[in-house]
């Protein structure tokens, strides 16, 4: 097949987050299967077009990621002509892919959900210290335009609000557009089907590929480093303050640990002070056992994984993150979210211990039963790296997500025919 990817995350232009990780990953996956794969991308400082690990990669210049789908949907109506494409993928967020299924209107159309806008608002802002007067607005907005409730804050207050759900309107229509939905995980498709009103049988489950490195698979099961590690954004939704009400409960009982945080730092719930800025001010009395590394290469993570023996992702959400994947492949103890689809990866926590969200003395309970006990640690890390090699390896996700590109292609054949 030949299939086109337009996404505005792309690695190494922007490496924003776990879109980028995915569609660097299925491009190679694809292409090793034997398909012709491009990419349509963004960039924050070129315009090129340029052959990467045997992958075709267009890159748009723009700095402003709301303004990417119309100039990009150009490109690729360009390029389709002399290629003509089979299937076009694109992400619900931010629905990149809409000026070009606009202009391309009969392309086989795959919609690949990672965190819908309306959903990234509900996590990452329900905590935050606001006047009760804005969260009142806020509340009465979202019951106006049918939204979760929410009680909190937006950094640029109602402005912010506006940009969210005038996103939401413009992915859910996109999403209605798609021959096919394709979800990572189960959770995220019930989600998706609760809140936009989707027929769950459009909806097929196609986890994310890990064309594994094999410098992961280096890393001994048993390491002694006691060194912790949370890796991912430092944000809200990644329960980021909940690890920092847990660091203090840990420390009592194990002095010696370490606390490392690899990831960039996003807004707090003090608008004066970034995340890390926020967990150094609250834990100044722990520096000397925090280390924040800042946003890392993909390739440094190994490093990083090889110098931890735990791995803590506290989210109050998640779809289905590649940096689990990463850890499990490293063969580290993870501490994860029940909520979303982390629980599906960590096989309901046969090979990870799960937490609730939003509880700090759950995170530092499992935290400190892996520390007091090296034997078990060590067996669930290698428990975590057999299930990956089992259940995430690329020829059973390539054959999945192969099967999700015929069926949009048969979809788009009967609706034409129609």
């Amino acid at each position: 097949m030949k299939i086109a990817f337009i996404s505005y995350e792309y690695p190494p232009d922007t490496a924003d987050g776990g879109i980028a990780t995915y569609v660097y990953q299925a491009s190679q996956m694809l292409r090793a299967r034997g398909h012709e794969v491009e990419v349509f991308a963004g960039s924050r400082d070129r315009t090129s077009t340029t052959s990467e690990g045997g992958v075709k990669v267009h890159r748009l210049q723009t700095m402003d990621f709301n303004s990417f789908a119309e100039p990009i949907g150009k490109v690729f109506a360009d390029r389709h002509e002399v290629v003509s494409f089979d299937v076009l993928e694109g992400p619900e967020f931010g629905a990149n892919a809409r000026e070009a299924t606009r202009l391309v209107p009969d392309i086989p159309f795959v919609l690949k959900l990672h965190t819908p806008s309306r959903l990234l608002l509900q996590l990452n802002y329900y905590q935050a210290k606001t006047h009760w007067m804005r969260k009142a607005y806020w509340y009465l907005a979202c019951l106006k335009h049918r939204l979760q409730p929410v009680w909190g804050y937006a950094p640029d207050g109602a402005a912010y609000y506006r940009k969210v759900i005038e996103a939401d309107t413009i992915e859910h229509e996109h999403a209605l557009q798609a021959d096919e939905i394709a979800t990572p995980s189960h959770a995220l498709g019930h989600w998706v089907t609760e809140e936009w009103g989707l027929n769950p049988d459009r909806i097929s489950h196609v986890p994310y590929p890990f064309t594994l490195n094999s410098n992961f698979l280096t890393i001994p099961a048993n390491t002694h480093t006691h060194v912790v590690s949370f890796i991912g954004r430092l944000e809200m939704r990644k329960g980021v303050l909940d690890l920092a009400e847990a660091i203090p409960i840990i420390l009592e009982r194990h002095p010696d640990v370490k606390f490392r945080f690899v990831g960039a730092s996003e807004p707090s719930p003090n608008s004066r002070l970034t995340m890390r800025q926020y967990l150094e001010k609250r834990l100044r009395a722990y520096q000397s056992s925090l280390e924040f590394v800042g946003a890392v290469a993909p390739e440094a993570i190994p490093t990083l994984l090889a110098n931890t023996d735990i791995c803590v992702f506290p989210s109050l959400w998640e779809n289905f993150p590649c940096v689990c994947l990463e850890a499990m492949a490293a063969a580290r103890a993870i501490v994860g979210s029940e909520a979303g689809g982390m629980s599906e990866m960590l096989d309901a926590g046969k090979v990870g211990r799960l937490i609730p969200p939003g509880s700090a003395a759950a995170i530092a309970q499992q935290v400190i039963d892996l520390l007091d006990d090296d034997h078990a640690r060590i067996s669930l890390g290698k428990a975590a790296r057999n299930h990956l090699l089992a259940e995430y390896n690329i020829d059973k996700i390539g054959e999945r997500q192969e099967a999700s590109y015929l069926r949009a292609i048969q979809s788009r054949q009967f609706r034409g025919d129609a």
